[in-house]
């Protein structure tokens, strides 16, 4: 556990002047944003993601032979790795539904000019039913970017980068694919249980699914991180 967290803290130290200030402010108008009604909050979900991406490109460049002049094991630097994805991302889950709960409950859109009201005031006052769908939606991005991220991951290390793209390309493609043929299918009124499944119409069953899809993706990246230490741990840097 020391080596990981000392690899994640020289991960942070190496990126901290590059992508983290742009993150940090990000946030901020995020929030400011959200306390006004616009919900462009709902982008922290993916733009956290930046962080680290500095981080991956080191770890997939010529410069990776770098982690292996560190004086840690090598399951503990893929380890580390999984964990900056996993953490990133759900901490931008987390600030997304912050987000989403000031939008909902800040009134600061009404003192904007008159135009900029009626546009802010749209989603403080929908209706729960259809506002919770944006919380639904937000953990649907994380657990497709963070599944995918882990994947791609998994591939670099055990076989290289190029094999990782070109695999995730695959699977992108084939998961649009399905997702345009399903939503098709939704409007026009074929698979009316599946829409159930897939947008519970009751708030509990909307938080039941957030926390199913959060589980399954820790899961699915545990799964991803064990499979990549015990295939590439002895592997040479």
């Amino acid at each position: 556990m020391n080596d990981i967290m000392k690899m994640i803290r020289f991960d942070l130290i190496t990126v901290s002047r590059l992508t983290v200030p742009y993150v940090a402010i990000f946030v901020v108008v995020s929030i400011i944003a959200s306390l006004f009604g616009l919900p462009i909050g709902i982008l922290c979900v993916v733009s956290f993601i930046m962080i680290i991406a500095p981080v991956q490109g080191i770890n997939n460049s010529s410069c990776k032979k770098l982690y292996g002049m560190l004086p840690v094991r090598r399951s503990a630097v893929i380890k580390a790795l999984f964990t900056e994805i996993i953490v990133t991302m759900f901490a931008g889950e987390l600030l997304t539904f912050l987000c989403l709960l000031l939008v909902r409950h800040s009134s600061l859109y009404k003192i904007l000019p008159e135009k900029l009201s009626e546009i802010a005031r749209k989603l403080p006052e929908m209706p729960d039913s259809r506002y919770e769908k944006l919380y639904l939606l937000a953990a649907a991005a994380f657990a497709f970017i963070t599944i995918i991220l882990s994947f791609a991951q998994m591939r670099s290390e055990v076989k290289n980068m190029e094999t990782a793209i070109r695999e995730l390309i695959i699977i992108i493609a084939v998961f649009a694919a399905a997702a345009t043929f399903i939503s098709v299918m939704i409007y026009n009124e074929k698979l009316h249980a599946l829409k159930d499944i897939i947008v519970p119409p009751t708030s509990a069953g909307k938080w039941l699914s957030i926390a199913i899809l959060n589980a399954v993706t820790l899961a699915a990246a545990y799964l991803f991180c064990a499979f990549t230490v015990k295939k590439a741990s002895d592997k040479e840097l």
